[in-house]
């Protein structure tokens, strides 16, 4: 019994040594510190009048990639980056040297057969030639108009032009560089009413329709835009689960293409708890809040959030109705820092 009770001795003793060797620091007591002046804010349920917030993007109403249908080098191009063109103006011009010599050899056999043609049109009528010379004839001129046809539509491609109305946003190649199809050589963009595509979780896919009036946020430009949705997908997409929807936003001169944007959308009068975006605290995949306590210090809890409202959070788990959260810079303070409430 003796030499157990000596080894307890002697563990706590190095236990305490360590305890108080250089490099422990003491405990810090709440109370040797002044207390932080914080903001409050009271954890209260929302019956009406929430709005969720679902983001997306801004896009053009009608967006191209520009390529080539032939293969030759670039000769001239007349725009820049965020230049504006009409539809049927050009983008770039290649080098058709080669097009146009095909479309003089096919050309002249052409006119050949045609001639050959008018030929035995005449000797079938005095029936000196047979039905079948004919036949073969007029078979002739026209695979050789068909040829010709095809000549001079490649020859066309060598002007590339804008297929609608809209501005260059993007110029992917330089004069001497060689077009192949398949590869894009400007993105055009319409300059018209932009459009906010969004998608819907399953939750929301059924509570707009084509027609229904929306509002959307840009918060970049701190703008509420009205819109209208234009398209609406019927089924879900299999990865994701959700609804794309196409919406027309009111012209406004700032709103480009790109730029983020979050729908607005009503939740009607479902009831949860709510807490504002500032008082929310994530530390890796934590998430969490300080609790104002009655004895005046804050006390770091662990919460779940759902679905994030315009400036707020919902709240699923952690929090009662009726407790006070700390909203002003609360990821600067310490479990148990004692607090004071300012205005």
């Amino acid at each position: 019994m003796r030499p157990l009770i000596g080894l307890l001795v002697i563990v706590m003793a190095m236990l305490t040594a360590a305890a108080c060797g250089p490099g422990s620091e003491p405990r810090r007591d709440p109370g040797d510190t002044p207390p932080r002046p914080v903001q409050l804010a009271v954890v209260e349920p929302s019956t009406g009048g929430s709005v969720e917030t679902i983001m997306g993007s801004v896009v053009a109403r009608n967006r191209a990639d520009i390529q080539a249908k032939v293969q030759a080098r670039i000769e001239k191009i007349p725009v820049v980056m965020g230049s504006y063109v009409k539809k049927g103006e050009p983008l770039a011009e290649l080098d058709t040297r080669e097009f146009r010599a095909r479309v003089q050899q096919v050309r002249a056999l052409y006119e050949q057969t045609s001639a050959e043609l008018g030929r035995y049109d005449s000797m079938l009528a005095q029936r000196m030639i047979s039905q079948q010379d004919y036949d073969a004839a007029r078979a002739r001129a026209t695979v050789a108009e068909a040829g010709l046809h095809e000549a001079e539509a490649m020859l066309s491609y060598g002007r590339i032009e804008a297929p609608f109305s809209g501005r260059v946003t993007q110029k992917l190649v330089d004069i001497g560089d060689l077009a192949v199809p398949g590869r894009p050589l400007f993105t055009l963009e319409e300059d018209a009413a932009p459009r906010f595509v969004v998608s819907l979780p399953e939750s929301r896919g059924g509570q707009l329709a084509v027609g229904d009036a929306v509002r959307v946020e840009i918060p970049s430009i701190d703008t509420v835009l009205s819109g209208r949705v234009e398209e609406l997908s019927p089924s879900a997409e299999q990865e994701s689960r959700t609804f794309r929807a196409r919406i027309i936003l009111d012209s406004y001169a700032r709103v480009r293409p790109g730029q983020f944007g979050r729908l607005l959308l009503s939740v009607g009068s479902e009831e949860s708890l709510l807490i504002p975006d500032r008082a929310l605290v994530r530390r890796g995949q934590l998430e969490l809040v300080y609790v104002a306590m009655p004895d005046s210090s804050a006390r770091l809890r662990l919460v779940r959030t759902g679905r994030r409202f315009q400036n707020k959070y919902e709240i699923l788990a952690g929090l009662s109705d009726g407790e006070k959260v700390v909203i002003s810079d609360p990821a600067t303070l310490s479990d148990g820092d004692r607090i004071e409430v300012r205005p």
